[in-house]
């Protein structure tokens, strides 16, 4: 890890930015529009940002930095750049720290913690503080949750005593989530009082350095959480027959205004048996039971419903049923993970074959476990970790009998360790593009250049 970044007078990263300067840099436009949202008072506050790069209150008054004009609508002192939000729903903070990021190459600890800092004193103060996963991450210089990164934010996070709801890697990208204090003693409730799960997770730390493994959550699929199309009960059976043609859907949710009772579901096929029993069926006549599950279910755990029903509806942090998941959303989502998953399975047996014929075991336990705490007692027990650090050695690979240069091997051998965990888990964000052609080279050099392969 890099050491304390030195702070300068002269350094572009740290000198004073205004809303004038965002708007030299094109992250913001003269007439954009700013709100200033206070749920637990029920206040929003609304400003533009003028051509001189003031910020404008409805009544004309203008302020030059984003906390004199939050004080003057809230009467309160407080951070302005961190409450000020576009409509894209970005904060000040976050468009000033991309704008340092540009012009003083502001590192990823630097950037995140100074985020981390604002964000907590905002928090301590009472006030909401909401984020997009996407624009979480990019405090972090990252667009997708690998489990490295998702680690490295959660331990930034803990540090600061500060969580997400919804956990930001439970959900969407696009997704809204807020902070909260580690330490606070009620998570919040909805309208309706109805308390809310709060997630305080942490991540242990490995033995052997390797991420941890993280999958998939029901969430993290886009129509999980994407709103859900639903008739009353009171309704009729034409009524469902044309949203499902108007949408293409095989099956509607029947549930109250209020989302939060779910009375059952209609599928072209519940349809079909009541109206065969009786031409004069009602809405209530072609009800069948409907599965539900929180939206921070593994997906894994859903597979039997799905293969057995076909469809689950998603219930949101807030309670409501929001969305649904369907075996179409499972196959997408699965579908494009299914080479790389059996190609990384592939390989770890190759890589096992290679070094449990060249090397002895008791070789390969010292340079994995030297200390003996993980009590190595079988080649099966080897992770991709332990193949790359044995073959490291220039002993181990010696025993091996290839020309195939050692550093190149292992470096490309690290890079695929990189990516396994996300691939052998199912997390598709993280996973690069040309991961299969990376995959099937490496294979193709160990069978032509390795002896015995």
């Amino acid at each position: 890890m890099a050491g304390p970044r030195v702070v300068s007078p002269h350094d572009p990263a740290n000198r004073r930015v205004s809303v004038r300067d965002l708007l030299t840099a094109n992250l913001v436009t003269a007439g954009d529009r700013l709100r200033f949202i206070r749920p637990r008072s029920g206040e929003e506050h609304v400003a533009t940002v003028s051509s001189a790069g003031a910020i404008v209150l409805p009544d004309g008054s203008e302020y030059d930095t984003p906390s004199d004009a939050a004080r003057a609508v809230a009467n309160i002192q407080v951070n302005g750049w961190i409450v000020w939000r576009t409509d894209s729903n970005r904060t000040l903070a976050s468009l000033r720290n991309e704008l340092r990021d540009v012009e003083a190459g502001v590192t990823e600890l630097t950037t995140a913690s100074e985020f981390l800092q604002e964000t907590k004193g905002q928090v301590r103060a009472g006030d909401t503080v909401s984020i997009t996963v996407r624009e979480l991450l990019r405090h972090w210089n990252a667009h997708t949750r690998g489990t490295r990164i998702t680690r490295r934010i959660e331990k930034d996070l803990t540090s600061h005593d500060l969580t997400t709801f919804p956990h930001f890697r439970d959900v969407t990208l696009d997704t809204t989530v807020r902070f909260f204090a580690l330490d606070e003693e009620q998570p919040p409730k909805s309208s309706d009082e109805q308390v809310l799960k709060m997630h305080t997770a942490s991540t242990p730390e490995p033995d052997d350095g390797d991420p941890p493994q993280i999958g998939l959550k029901v969430g993290n699929l886009l129509s999980a959480l994407n709103g859900v199309v639903f008739v009353p009960p009171e309704g009729s059976v034409e009524q469902a027959i044309t949203q499902m043609q108007i949408d293409d859907f095989s099956q509607l949710a029947v549930m109250a205004a209020n989302k939060r009772k779910l009375i059952g579901a209609v599928t072209w096929k519940s349809i079909a048996i009541a109206r065969h029993n009786s031409a004069d069926a009602t809405l209530q006549d072609c009800l069948i039971d409907a599965p539900e599950i929180p939206y921070d279910q593994e997906l894994v755990d859903v597979l039997g419903v799905l293969q057995s029903v076909g469809f689950v509806f998603v219930r949101n942090e807030r309670n409501e049923i929001n969305g649904i998941v369907t075996a179409a959303d499972l196959a997408h989502a699965y579908g494009d993970m299914a080479t790389p998953f059996f190609l990384i399975g592939e390989l770890d047996q190759l890589l096992r074959h290679i070094v449990s014929k060249h090397i002895d075991l008791a070789d390969v336990v010292k340079l994995c476990d030297a200390s003996g705490s993980r009590e190595i007692k079988s080649f099966d027990q080897l992770t991709m970790g332990d193949y790359e650090r044995a073959l490291q050695n220039p002993d181990a690979w010696a025993q091996i009998g290839t020309k195939l240069d050692r550093v190149s091997f292992c470096q490309r051998l690290g890079m695929i360790r990189e990516v396994r965990n996300d691939i052998m888990h199912f997390n598709p964000e993280d996973i690069p593009a040309n991961t299969v052609d990376m995959l099937r080279n490496f294979l193709r050099m160990i069978r032509l250049n390795v002896p015995g392969c």
